[in-house]
């Protein structure tokens, strides 16, 4: 693995040079709108933002503050609050759940919120034709009715023990009917009218997207201590691919916060008077790689164990990571919930002789270069990956690999790219990052074949682990649902079909012109709803 501290010296040196063009175009403008605008840094965006279409974190990051969803999640990632629901119950069998809606909502184009326009937004998230790839999220439903203008009914056709944390998430969001159907295809690409503190202004694609304060906005969840409207008149979110650039900005006052500096700056973040670094209080986010299990050269299990054995993890997050990452033995957290302490005896240790004789017993065998072959084919598997995110932990991996003859053939991708890339078949590996908040949700949303061909982009089917998903799923008794998850867990990585490589940490730099605030998590967003945000 490189040497990353050594080219950090280097970097330091060159962020000047990178920058000068940057500030030169931007300066006038920042200093127009300093008053009353804010300017966050991203490192990629979104194909397009629809919320029932579309999962990445980059639509996270727009999504939670244009539109809302009847429920909020705490900083705690754990605690459900009201959001456009005011109150819920839920029937003694688990089936019937009854939303009472806020009756102060209001879109940002004025209409007021009714419960039809919720039904509206549910039902178009388990519609077939949306195929919704989180559509899995909202449980074996029923029926989802309207009894009154501020009444919902959510019926299940079996008990669904997540519901009401998926209910926090981008997929359930509301949406404009009105909307969807005038704009059609260009929906979420042209405009997005949502209830959330934030409203659409435009989006220059590989460029900016800004945002203006919903005034009608006070319906924010009660963590918050301004509860709406928005505290800054206007966002201003521009993507900025380059971690150089990025940390230069903020280093030169050019933008006022980001989550996605490099993590060899972060100390340095740290130690400057006129910065404050905020970490989430809870945060549960894996950097993994995984395999497309149909894939001749990936789909021997030996293979993918050889390739997990093959790569120091505690080196990985000490060289690449400087620290800020913790070394990842299983595809969850040991601290989420129905985490199986099991996992950990799994994945053995880094170990390239026992890697080497895996893939012997495959029948790769070495060449003369020093890579395997077999039936004449180079074990050379193409891996797809997201540049901002993943590209030095790519360029190691990289390396490791070859170290057990593994010729990778890397990708490195912008953000948008990635994922169409990601929706092909003609490849074996792609990279990711995977926030999530319980055991049960990383299974479901990852693994189940329902997923397939995404978010389950590894093709990788197995009906014991389905049935046992659906058993947790469907628990009423804490204890039932727990035992059916951790045994699922054991399926998965049994089969190694992800590679994992640390468990994330997030950190959201706040420059000068804000007052310090606290960092939220859910689904990789510090921002999250922004309320507290405010210019000094």
């Amino acid at each position: 693995m490189p040497n990353m501290r050594e080219e950090d010296m280097t970097r330091l040196s060159k962020l000047a040079v990178l920058f000068c063009a940057w500030i030169a175009s931007h300066t006038l403008a920042h200093a127009q709108n300093a008053a009353s605008q804010v300017t966050v840094l991203r490192a990629a965006e979104a194909e397009r933002y629809d919320p029932q279409k579309i999962v990445s974190r980059p639509m996270n990051e727009v999504m939670f503050l244009l539109a809302d969803t009847l429920l909020a999640l705490d900083y705690d990632q754990k605690t459900i609050k009201p959001l456009l629901a005011r109150s819920w119950s839920v029937s003694a069998d688990g089936l019937t759940y009854r939303f009472a809606l806020r009756d102060d909502v209001r879109y940002c184009d004025g209409r007021p919120m009714k419960a039809e326009d919720v039904v509206y937004s549910l039902k178009r998230w388990i519609a077939p034709e949306t195929r919704a790839p989180l559509a899995n999220q909202a449980g074996s439903v029923k029926d989802i009715r309207a009894e009154d203008e501020t009444t919902v009914v959510y019926e299940l056709a079996e008990p669904y023990s997540e519901l009401l944390i998926n209910l926090t998430q981008v997929s359930s969001s509301i949406v404009d009917r009105n909307e969807v159907e005038k704009l059609g295809p260009d929906f979420g690409v042209k405009h997005f009218n949502g209830t959330g503190p934030y409203c659409w202004v435009r989006w220059l694609p590989r460029n900016e997207m800004v945002l203006k304060r919903n005034q009608a906005y006070v319906w924010g969840p009660d963590f918050y201590q301004n509860r709406g409207p928005a505290q800054v008149e206007q966002l201003v979110l521009k993507q900025v691919p380059d971690e150089g650039t990025r940390m230069a900005a903020m280093m030169a006052g050019q933008a006022d916060l980001t989550q996605y500096v490099p993590r060899w700056s972060i100390s340095r973040f740290e130690g400057a008077r006129q910065f404050t670094v905020a970490r989430p209080q809870a945060y549960f986010s894996l950097l993994y790689l995984g395999f497309k299990t149909d894939r001749p050269l990936v789909s021997d299990v030996r293979v993918r164990k050889a390739m997990n054995l093959a790569l120091n993890r505690d080196e990985l997050a000490r060289s690449v990571f400087f620290g800020r990452a913790e070394p990842a033995s299983a595809y969850i957290h040991p601290q989420a919930t129905d985490y199986n302490a099991e996992l950990a005896t799994i994945l053995p240790k880094f170990d390239l002789a026992q890697a080497n004789a895996l893939l012997d017993s495959a029948g790769w065998i070495r060449g003369a270069d020093g890579f395997r072959v077999k039936d004449g084919v180079r074990l050379a598997p193409v891996v797809v990956i997201p540049a901002p995110i993943l590209a030095d932990a790519a360029q190691a991996i990289q390396g490791s690999l070859r170290q057990i003859g593994v010729d990778v053939r890397l990708e490195l991708l912008d953000g948008a790219v990635f994922f169409q890339r990601a929706s092909q078949q003609d490849f074996e590996m792609y990279g990711l990052q995977q926030p999530y908040l319980t055991a049960g949700m990383m299974m479901a949303d990852n693994f189940s074949s329902k997923a397939i061909p995404a978010p389950n982009r590894m093709n990788w089917r197995n009906a014991e682990f389905d049935a046992l998903l659906r058993s947790g799923r469907s628990a009423t008794d804490a204890a039932n649902r727990s035992e059916a998850f951790k045994q699922a867990q054991l399926i998965a990585h049994r089969d190694f079909v992800w590679m994992p490589l640390v468990h994330d940490q997030a950190y959201m730099v706040i420059g000068s012109r804000l007052t310090p605030m606290k960092a939220h998590g859910n689904q990789a967003v510090t921002l999250y709803k922004g309320l507290d945000m405010r210019l000094k």
